[in-house]
């Protein structure tokens, strides 16, 4: 007699279904080999980004751009992108970013969607590398789920292998983001040097006025700029905020032992907190004393920049006190003169030299040949001592190194 079994009354299929429907429904299903291409993460997200702006006046100034990444939905595989035209630098970044989503997701990113990234202010001219940051940061945020805390900031460039690279204008950008009252700011570990430039030109408060980190990776900025953090860094970040508060009464407190506990503390726990480490240099009084080379130079560019607009505007010509530009320039360099870079300081003094030329002048009647000749010459000195400067290898392999 043949066996009596359930495979000869029901075919294989039957056999599943009855089985299912006696277990009820809790056989564990046969695994899949297929990619989950569903997105699950958030649909926007928001970041502030540090840009370098050109202001009205056609002068620069660092900004706290309001950026967003927004999921569009696209017949494509998956892509990253700006939703308005931006400049070839800040495109090549971005594409940079776009791989290097697209290695640390592999077989995860969804399939059907662009993330689509955009400026609050989509009239003015963007470009440059200093938004590849806060971009990957919005793109890791969409396709994770992970929140981004409102008050960071950050910039640099960034590599598709997720090494962050320096970038220029860090001191204004800093500002930028203290004027838009961000708490916390990544900047490029390779622009370190910007933070102890802006200490000896600026004082204490930039330091304690946010709280300001080195990132070499990816990942490093998006320890920070979770608004779920990691315990050390958040209790970093904590504690920092305690020395804010006791710098913000009266800066003297730099010199109590507390507060540098508190900052020895706080390095201890995020050994690349800049403002810490900055802070207590100074209240050890071991605080930098000398701009670096690219710090010097950025004043160097910064009279050259307001040479022309005083000389294009006519405004050289106002000797009134509240309104002497020229009076304010020599000054601001004869202080910084013994803190800079000593490489720099024949082409400063160039500078200085022919700004009093010029406030001696500007108001005599009759400008003769004589002065004409010497006025030439004095910028036919400042021209040949900024291409001594520039030309020099040690200084352009110097400053080469800075942006490596």
């Amino acid at each position: 007699m043949a066996s009596f079994t359930l495979s000869r009354l029901f075919p294989i299929w039957g056999l599943s279904l009855l089985l299912t429907s006696l277990s009820n429904g809790q056989t564990d299903p046969a695994p899949s080999t297929e990619t989950n291409h569903s997105h699950t993460g958030l649909q926007q997200t928001e970041i502030k980004g540090l840009l370098v702006m050109k202001m009205s006046n056609g002068k620069y100034a660092g900004a706290a751009a309001q950026m967003n990444a927004t999921v569009i939905e696209k017949k494509a595989d998956f892509e990253i992108g700006f939703n308005q035209s931006v400049g070839s630098m800040m495109d090549s970044a971005t594409k940079e970013v776009e791989k290097f989503i697209r290695v640390r997701y592999a077989k995860r990113l969804p399939t059907g969607m662009r993330i689509e990234f955009a400026f609050s202010n989509k009239y003015s001219p963007k470009d440059g590398p200093s938004a590849a940051v806060a971009c990957a940061l919005m793109a890791d945020s969409i396709l994770s789920g992970n929140e981004l805390d409102q008050g960071f900031a950050a910039t640099g460039d960034m590599t598709a292998t997720g090494d962050v690279r320096a970038v220029g204008g860090v001191q204004s950008k800093i500002k930028g983001a203290i004027k838009k009252q961000c708490t916390i700011v990544t900047i490029p570990k390779g622009n370190q040097a910007a933070v102890a430039d802006s200490y000896i030109i600026k004082g204490l408060k930039p330091l304690y006025a946010i709280q300001i980190f080195s990132v070499e990776t990816f990942d490093e900025a998006l320890e920070l700029a979770k608004s779920k953090r990691k315990e050390n860094i958040q209790k970093a970040i904590d504690e920092f905020a305690l020395v804010q508060k006791a710098l913000n009464k009266n800066e003297k407190y730099i010199y109590n032992s507390k507060v540098q506990a508190k900052l020895r503390q706080v390095i201890t726990l995020a050994p690349h907190h800049l403002s810490a480490k900055n802070l207590l240099l100074h209240g050890l009084k071991k605080g930098p004393q000398r701009l670096s080379l690219v710090g010097s130079i950025n004043c160097i560019n910064a009279a050259h920049e307001n040479f022309g607009s005083i000389l294009e505007d006519n405004s050289f010509s106002t000797s009134r006190i509240d309104q002497d530009v020229l009076t304010e320039l020599i000054y601001e360099f004869r202080r910084l003169r013994t803190k800079l870079d000593k490489r720099t300081i024949p082409c400063t003094d160039a500078y200085v030299d022919l700004a009093e030329f010029i406030k001696d002048v500007r108001n005599r009647k009759i400008f003769n040949q004589q002065l004409q000749e010497k006025l030439t010459s004095m910028i036919e000195t400042v021209v040949s001592e900024r291409k001594k400067l520039f030309n020099n290898p040690q200084v352009r392999e110097e400053i080469m190194e800075d942006y490596q």
